[in-house]
């Protein structure tokens, strides 16, 4: 795809996605009650939609037909079939055909999430009239009517044009699903068939063949599409029209008005849809903007906001991020609100449909935010556990060997942590710690809390969140108090927490805070690593370019060949060449990550793999024996959550 074709379909996804101001009434697509899903076999025409009507974008109890030529009236102009080199007739369609490599590129969109049942990747049209198919698609699903499958953008002429492949022909004559302005819809019960008035009565009083009931037209034309099982040539106003014959075409709904008409039917049953929410999310450009959508997931590319409600002077927030219900295998990435060319590091990396966690360390602006932004549809939950900050009662960190403090696996009889029960973290001081927590063998989906042993499980907050059978690790901040600190997760599972070193009021490292940067990706030939993937059961120097005692690293571990573990720390460390404890749990298909606090060696750490994978660090934080910003810990606090707290109504 060229640049141009970029910036284009980069456009059109922008103006139909973020929405400023939408207009608000009671007449919205609220699911069909009592609907009668008998099917329409006499159907007969609405009124035609006046220009008014079209350009507010209350389009219901009328007909979009504004055109019959869309090269005419802003929807581009497709090269014309057969003409020139690079075509290939593959039986029903030129798709995928040389000669329509930018056409494809700047015009026609693919789904992304599932539509009326289909999965991603399977409709195509095209991309500023996408939202109308999909929405009308989805709501006549959702009120049920069962939708077996659809066909959009399809580079074919018309049959009365010399046949659909029509080589040699004009752009005059393609269909209009060679524009992604059409679908066909359950063609299996809807056959395309002409039909004849019967002893005399007109065609218009003849019956068709369709299992599609009124109700699921009258939502086509509240998306402004027109349904084919009118027919062409002006249908049937009524059943006493007058006509010998009548061309039905049941399966297919198409669009016929500007993109400009598109844009306003979209935003305006979007605005009265019930469904709707909307986030406050800022632009590459650092521009705030509200998107709304009908799933209140927030979507790819979006960058929300985050207001921590610091302490005055915070520099940074310690958090554990969250991402939950992703349409697709993706990652979180946290970075400032301003503007940014680009989203180069990552936080929380995940599967489809999985819940994955990191603690991380994030820079705060001057108002106290920063953003979060995501590489596919997914939501995100922010807890905050602790504030970098220059004045107050701060704690600094005294980084250790990692020790191990607990491992329900080796007790004299191992056990696992029953259901909402805590476990107790055997320390020798009230010192608060940062450790690696990990739960082992879950035995059914739950999330994990580590905090004193008075507050867990009493605020909403989480740690891991596993599925039965896992093994996940998050790093998290151990507070501790004269009960000490626990342990409590939500289904059983065995759990093992290793220090990663103590938070002391009077002595240890401070904090340079920066925005995150890429030190390694060994997917990439770059200078400091071109040997591709490392192999298993081996450790490997890194240099990750920086003086300080002490850094907070996120690890991120990809392309796995076979289960198993990865640690990050001082080469040191190492006996035989085996880490003493792991960071990072893996299978095969999956990315994963979680942050690491190390001690470089002359800026140098060493990196095991247990099993063949690719390995990305991204340092987050310096610690430093300037002392001027230090830790304050809080009882955990939840501050975002997509699925409740940023949506509007």
């Amino acid at each position: 795809m060229t640049t141009t074709s970029r910036l284009l379909r980069a456009t059109l996804a922008t103006s139909l996605l973020a929405v400023s101001t939408l207009a608000v009434s009671t007449a919205g697509p609220a699911p069909v009650e009592a609907r009668d899903d008998t099917p329409w076999t006499l159907p007969v025409t609405p009124p035609r939609c006046t220009t008014t009507q079209a350009d507010s974008g209350d389009v219901a109890g009328c007909l979009m037909v504004f055109y019959n030529d869309p090269a005419d009236t802003g929807w581009g102009q497709p090269p014309s079939p057969g003409v020139g080199e690079g075509w290939t007739w593959k039986g029903y369609w030129y798709n995928g055909s040389a000669a329509l490599s930018e056409w494809e590129a700047t015009q026609i969109a693919t789904n992304t999430a599932d539509v009326a049942g289909m999965s991603a990747g399977t409709l195509q049209t095209h991309a500023a009239a996408q939202p109308l198919f999909e929405g009308f698609l989805d709501e006549i699903q959702a009120n049920g009517y069962d939708v077996h499958g659809a066909v959009g953008y399809s580079f074919r002429c018309t049959s009365g044009n010399g046949g659909w492949s029509c080589p040699s022909g004009e752009s005059d004559d393609l269909s209009n699903h060679a524009w992604g302005l059409a679908i066909d819809m359950n063609a299996g019960t809807n056959p395309i068939r002409s039909y004849a008035g019967v002893d005399g009565a007109t065609a218009c009083q003849t019956p068709i063949q369709t299992d599609i009931p009124q109700w699921v037209v009258q939502t086509a034309e509240r998306w402004g599409l027109y349904w084919g099982g009118y027919g062409w040539n002006s249908g049937c106003q009524s059943t006493s029209t007058q006509r010998s014959s009548v061309y039905r075409d049941p399966p297919h709904f198409e669009f016929r008005g500007t993109p400009e008409q598109a844009r306003a039917i979209h935003e305006f049953n979007l605005g009265n849809d019930p469904r709707r929410r909307c986030f406050d999310t800022i632009t590459d450009a650092g521009e705030p903007v509200e998107r709304c959508n009908l799933t209140g997931i927030p979507e790819a590319g979006w960058r929300l906001p985050i207001d921590t409600d610091p302490p005055a002077d915070a520099a940074a927030a310690m958090i554990n991020l969250t991402a939950v219900l992703p349409a697709a295998a993706g990652h979180l990435t946290l970075e400032h609100c301003g503007p940014i060319e680009g989203h180069d590091t990552s936080t929380v990396n995940f599967g489809v449909g999985e819940t994955a966690a990191a603690m991380a360390v994030v820079p705060l602006d001057d108002d106290g935010r920063f953003c979060v932004h995501r590489s596919t549809d997914v939501h995100s939950i922010v807890d905050v556990v602790g504030f970098l900050t220059e004045s107050g009662e701060r704690l600094w960190f005294d980084p250790s060997a990692p020790q191990r403090l607990l491992d329900t696996r080796r007790a004299e009889t191992p056990t696992p942590v029953a259901d909402q029960a805590a476990a107790v973290v055997p320390t020798d001081d009230t010192s608060a710690r940062i450790a690696n927590l990990t739960v082992v063998a879950s035995e059914g989906p739950g999330h994990a809390q580590a905090a004193k042993c008075t507050a867990v499980n009493t605020t909403p907050f989480s740690n891991i969140n596993y599925v039965e059978g896992t093994t996940r690790a998050n790093m998290v901040l151990l507070d501790n108090d004269a009960d000490g600190s626990c342990v409590w997760v939500h289904r059983a599972t065995h759990v093992v927490v290793d220090e990663l070193g103590r938070l002391l009021p009077d002595e240890g490292l401070g904090w340079r805070i920066e925005q995150p940067r890429r030190v390694l990706d060994t997917r990439r030939c770059r200078d400091n690593w071109c040997e591709g993937q490392p192999a298993g059961d081996r450790a490997f120097e890194v240099d990750l370019g920086l003086d300080a005692p002490a850094a907070a690293v996120t690890l991120t571990i990809d392309r796995v060949t076979a289960p198993g573990h990865a640690w990050i720390g001082g080469c040191d460390e190492l006996t035989d060449g085996l880490p003493p404890t792991s960071n990072v749990n893996y299978v095969p298909g999956k990315a994963v990550a979680n942050m690491a606090i190390v001690a470089p060696d002359d800026g140098k750490v060493c990196v095991y793999l247990h099993t063949a994978a690719d390995v990305i660090i991204d340092v987050q934080a310096e610690l430093v024996e300037d002392r001027s910003l230090g830790l304050r810990p809080i009882a955990p606090a939840r501050v975002h959550d997509s699925r409740r707290h940023d949506a509007t109504d």
